[in-house]
């Protein structure tokens, strides 16, 4: 381990102790790989210094060879876009392959999905790789991806195994499959759906549970992370209004990270809203629909992630998230010019866009 000057910080390296603010708020965490807009967050937080494990600090340069894959040498977010495009390409063969009633699910999956995920989840920059994604395809595809990071972001933040953090990404990119036999109509339909439209909409887990169940290579516990990914904690939920704990852990997770991207995302019926909006209705559904604990838990890390961004608020005035308020993570102190907005007091202002 070797302290350094955030100054002298190179991409690449690994950070071997978190990065604390005088706050006492987690700004970086541990083992994260540095990128450019962690040097960045940091200098912006006036952070000096920096513990980084000592034998990533190298002036060696990778050299690549021709032989070696074209999104080996591509640089960050060329890559994330290259991997994240690749896999949104797959989820949309096997839905077209579905449609015929054959798909490979499993090694359509296998090759694409892991150096995505290991790409964002080893380097703990899930939020920000999910910003600077672009997206070539439909939204219940690139839905489909990242739910599937989100998932196991979550899912090692909650402290899950290697297998069940891989397992985890694997039932949330899958979540949706069932809707490969759902009409096109209804899910494409800009209005509110009828009842009976949205009893047949309903039936896309019970579709994807058999998909998967009738494909080699799933555990149970993927093919009920998709069965009831829409079950909620109060029993409100379907297809079986489980309560609880009794709703399978991964289920719990994809259904807060489902949640959290849908309202993140540009929709055909509805646009999109800023994190902290959602993180508000994530915080009220805690209460009754979703985990309480696993969404407390993202909610912390979402907050701390922001820290040091700049923000567009409702009064139509941008400022800088400087500071979380432990009791209400949604509603940080923002710094605007001189003066100071502190979001838990004026509960009228509201963080309109991260930008």
């Amino acid at each position: 381990m070797q302290l350094m000057a955030v100054d002298e910080l190179r991409e690449g390296m690994v950070l071997a102790q978190d990065v604390v603010s005088d706050a006492f708020v987690n700004i970086v965490t541990e083992s994260t790989i540095v990128n450019q807009d962690i040097i960045d967050r940091l200098e912006k937080l006036d952070i000096e210094f920096v513990y980084v494990h000592s034998e990533m600090v190298t002036e060696e340069e990778t050299d690549f060879s021709e032989s070696e894959p074209v999104f080996d040498r591509l640089d960050g977010e060329e890559a994330l876009n290259y991997n994240f495009n690749k896999t949104v390409g797959r989820i949309k063969n096997i839905f077209n392959d579905l449609k015929f009633g054959v798909a490979d699910i499993k090694s359509e999956m296998d090759d694409t999905l892991d150096p995505l995920l290991h790409g964002i989840i080893d380097n703990n920059n899930i939020l920000s790789s999910l910003r600077v994604m672009k997206y070539d395809d439909d939204y219940t595809l690139r839905h489909s991806v990242n739910v599937g990071l989100l998932s196991a972001m979550i899912g090692k933040w909650y402290g899950l195994s290697k297998q069940q953090v891989a397992e985890l990404s694997l039932a949330g990119t899958l979540h949706d499959i069932g809707k490969s036999k759902i009409p096109r109509y209804i899910l494409n339909k800009p209005g509110e759906l009828s009842t009976q439209e949205f009893g047949i909409a309903q039936q896309h887990v019970v579709y994807g549970y058999e998909i998967l169940k009738e494909s080699l290579g799933f555990s149970e516990a993927v093919c009920e992370g998709v069965l009831y990914h829409h079950e909620r904690f109060n029993g409100s939920g379907y297809p079986q209004g489980l309560k609880g704990n009794n709703i399978p852990l991964y289920a719990r997770i994809i259904a807060i990270a489902d949640v959290f991207d849908a309202l993140t995302s540009d929709k055909v019926y509805q646009g999109k809203i800023s994190p902290f909006l959602a993180a508000d209705l994530i915080k009220s559904m805690s209460f009754e629909e979703l985990d309480p604990e696993i969404s407390n838990m993202f909610l912390k890390k979402l907050a701390e992630f922001y820290v040091g961004n700049k923000v567009l608020l409702s009064t139509g005035e941008e400022g800088e998230i400087i500071y979380l308020n432990k009791f209400s993570l949604t509603k940080p102190l923002i710094q605007v010019g001189t003066k100071f907005v502190d979001l838990s007091m004026k509960t009228e202002i509201k963080i309109k866009e991260v930008l």
